[in-house]
């Protein structure tokens, strides 16, 4: 029998035709050439000759029609490329004639007129009919048309392109183009005019230079079209004739292909089972379904048997209760093996036959049904999900179909509404769990106005204190959905929120009286402000005047001081003989107080200079460590006269941009100060050393000291700290600090001071070892004045007239 013939049980002379075949290419005995007939009368088996001539006839009628087709295929298909050929090259000519136009414009360097051009151009033969000349601007913008069109003048070509990247190309005006022109093929060439960027573009529409084609081809056309049917006439009467012989061969194999796919797509198998043989025959889908090469056999029982699985029982057991009469049908699930080892779920179902003959039959289909049995196992593993799912949410949940029946309720559910397993059992009426719940002790219904139809809120308050906000919705399949959320929390901070809402608005009201008195206050401090500005304006005033009156004073006191000094040093030298021993200490009390008033008043006025901001520095390449030791040499003396060790560290050369003069005054000043106030057979340290890019200078004594509230006026000028009999030990001015602050100031430096009651005073300064803080002359040869900044003087003035305005 074939392989891949197929059927169904009963089904009626189909069936019986597979089968009768199937007994013929089974007996090789005698009664087959019988069998063998009747099979042949029974399909309508016709003799060879009519055969060959219904096949071979209508073969070579085909043959030539389809060879007459081809040959005029050809012809056309040569004749169209011949067409669009001699467009191409007529449109090639044409734009080669503008480009040498254009471009013996360009040699002649003549103004280019692009309408005389076109005018020219369009009045020769040499542009065909049906070509369209457009030319743009800059901007692809239509200036002028051949043949002229009113509404496409002003619009821009792109609209008419549907991909103009061809004509933009660098190379686009020397080829051909192929485009779509408003909706249909063309070719098209183009010309770059020689001024503001413009173009000429000539567009062929295909549907013009193939007129003449297409009217020889429907021509062709037609007269195949009539020769066709000619010979198709002629055929008719022998197709009508052999028509009914092909009726039953074409409803055969309708038959048999719409059984086959149904099969094959519904993943079926045909089998037949003789049972006293040993014998089984497969559909062509049977093997399909095992991934097997069909064959136009019968496989014996021997084959079929280990494709099954040992554990899906065999078919000896099958074989035997139909050879005893026990099964007269059959419809089991069972598990085939296939080609690549896997194993595929069958469902076997098969009636028993018997046939005239006596053979006993187990016809019937065998259906895949892996995919089912996964879809199942999934859609239980879903299911499972779902309902542990449902089971570990904290909400309550409780789920009804239409009909209005429990389907599903979580734990959560039962232990808030003290309910049992057995009081929700799925198929219980909704309407009976509920009365048995437990009710809320207060229930509010939410508004609808921001949920969506089908569904209801509802906050309720159970027994045992806590709120539920209970929402209700509808299922698509017409079921519905309570879920019950514990909004404790949520209804406690309602309650907070509203008492910080009263309090909120308790406090503003407090800051808005807070801000009526903070204007208030305002505007008194803006009316202290004025006075403010007024007193330090007055301040000020003052402080200018008594710097002015300082340095005039100074000038006036200078002359007779320097005539005291000048007499008593000649009376102190004995110029003009000797003196009396008393007379002599009075000349030197003399010219020590001259003295000491005169360096008082130099240290005035150079102050004065100072706070006026008449000071120039000039900076200078100077060795620090020179000037350091310098000035040691010159305090040693003093030193010495105290028993004083002064211990001086500094490098070998330490140079840097600076003023001399008030460099070497800074260092002999604190130098000076340090010896000063240094307790007799005391020490003095000095250390110099370069910090980076700056040089930094420290000293040291071992004197008493400063109070830690004292330390907070040094730099003011006239100002002393310690004792008064230190100050009186050590007479002095009280201006050499602060010059020295305003001299290192004036540098771009910083001085600090430290010390503590009965453990001595540290100076230490911090210089730039540049002039970049400075103001320069860019004059050649001179040098450049640093730039001046604040005093302590001043910035005391600053403060008295604050205090003053305060």
């Amino acid at each position: 029998m074939r392989a891949d013939a197929s059927s169904a049980p009963n089904g009626g002379g189909v069936l019986e035709r597979l089968m009768s075949a199937r007994r013929f290419r089974r007996t090789d005995d005698a009664g087959s050439s019988l069998q063998r007939d009747d099979l042949s009368k029974g399909a309508g088996e016709e003799t060879p000759e009519l055969l060959l001539s219904r096949k071979v006839v209508p073969t070579l009628v085909l043959m030539f029609l389809l060879t007459l087709a081809a040959a005029r295929l050809t012809m056309t298909l040569g004749d169209r490329s011949f067409h669009a050929e001699d467009a191409e090259r007529d449109l090639a000519t044409v734009s080669a004639y503008l480009n040498a136009k254009i471009k013996l414009v360009e040699a002649s360097a003549s103004d280019f007129d692009g309408k005389s051009l076109v005018d020219e151009l369009a009045a020769s033969d040499l542009l065909p009919d049906d070509v369209i000349l457009f030319v743009t601007d800059r901007d692809g913008m239509i200036v002028t048309m051949v043949p002229p069109q009113a509404d496409k003048i002003g619009t821009s070509i792109y609209d008419l392109i549907d991909d103009p990247r061809d004509l933009m190309g660098l190379d686009a005006a020397e080829k051909i183009h192929d485009l779509d022109f408003m909706g249909g093929n063309a070719i098209a060439s183009t010309a770059d005019l020689p001024v503001d960027g413009g173009r000429i573009d000539l567009i062929w529409p295909e549907a013009s230079y193939l007129a003449d084609w297409r009217r020889q081809t429907a021509i062709s056309v037609s007269l195949f079209v009539l020769t066709g049917a000619i010979l198709l006439l002629v055929l008719k009467a022998y197709f009508r004739q052999s028509r009914r012989a092909e009726d039953f061969s074409a409803l055969f194999t309708e038959a048999h292909e719409r059984i086959d796919i149904a099969l094959s797509r519904g993943k079926c198998g045909l089998w037949d089972w003789d049972i006293g043989r040993g014998q089984m025959y497969w559909s062509r889908s049977m093997y399909e379904i095992l991934g097997m090469e069909a064959t136009d056999g019968v496989m014996p029982f021997a084959d079929v048997s280990p494709l099954l699985h040992p554990d899906d029982g065999g078919l000896f057991e099958i074989a035997r209760g139909v050879a005893e009469g026990d099964l007269d049908h059959l419809d089991r699930i069972f598990r085939m093996r296939r080609v690549d080892g896997e194993y595929v779920w069958i469902r076997g179902r098969a009636n028993v036959t018997h046939g005239k003959d006596g053979d006993i039959h187990l016809i019937g289909i065998a259906v895949d049904v892996s995919e089912h049995r996964e879809l199942a196992r999934r859609t239980d593993e879903a299911n499972h999900r779902l309902q542990n799912t449902i089971e570990t949410i904290s909400e309550t949940f409780l789920l009804s179909d239409r009909d209005g029946k429990v389907v599903i309720c979580n734990s959560i559910y039962r232990k808030t509404f003290g309910l049992d397993e057995a009081d929700v059992v799925p198929g219980t009426p909704v309407d009976k769990v509920l009365r048995k719940a437990r009710r809320p002790i207060r229930s509010i219904t939410l508004a609808q106005d921001e949920r969506p139809a089908g569904e209801s809120a509802v906050e309720a308050q159970m027994p045992d204190g806590r709120w539920l906000l209970i929402s209700e919705r509808r299922t698509t399949d017409g079921g519905t959905v309570w879920i019950g959320t514990d909004i404790t929390q949520i209804k406690h901070h309602k309650t907070l929120t509203k008492d910080s809402r009263q309090k909120l608005l308790a406090t503003i009201a407090e800051l808005e009286e807070a801000t009526d008195d903070a204007e208030r206050k305002a505007a008194q401090l803006s009316d202290l402000n004025l006075r403010y500005a007024a007193q330090r304006e007055r301040a000020e005033s003052a402080s200018r005047a008594k710097t002015a009156f300082l340095a005039n004073m100074s000038h006036e006191l200078r002359t007779p001081l320097n005539a005291i000094l000048g007499f008593s040093d000649i009376i102190r030298q004995r110029t003009f003989g000797e003196i009396g021993e008393k007379y002599g200490e009075y000349v030197d009390d003399i010219f020590m107080s001259g003295t000491h008033l005169l360096t008082m008043i130099d240290d005035v006025l150079q102050m004065a200079t100072i706070e006026s901001g008449r000071l120039e520095l000039f900076a200078e390449e100077i060795e620090l460590s020179a000037i350091v030791r310098e000035s040691a040499a010159m305090i040693e003396p003093l030193a010495r006269k105290k028993h004083i060790a002064l211990s001086i560290e500094t490098p070998d050369r330490l140079t840097m941009i600076s003023d001399r003069r008030a460099t070497s005054q800074v260092v002999l000043n604190l130098l000076s100060n340090a010896v000063k106030f240094a307790a007799e057979g005391g020490t003095v340290k000095l250390r110099l050393r370069q910090v980076g890019g700056s040089a930094t200078l420290s000293i040291a004594d071992d004197g008493p000291g400063i109070p830690k509230p004292a330390l907070a006026s040094l730099g003011m000028p006239f100002a002393q700290a310690g004792s008064e009999l230190v100050r009186s030990k050590c007479r002095g001015t009280g201006l050499g600090l602060a010059i020295s602050m305003a001299l290192v100031s004036l540098h771009g430096g910083r001085m600090r001071i430290g010390s503590r009651l009965g453990d001595g005073t540290i100076v230490s300064l911090k210089l730039p070892m540049t002039a970049e803080n400075g103001r320069r002359h860019d004059a050649g040869g001179c040098d450049a004045r640093l730039a001046p900044v604040s005093s302590p003087l001043r910035v005391r003035a600053e403060r008295t007239a604050d205090r003053a305005a305060a």
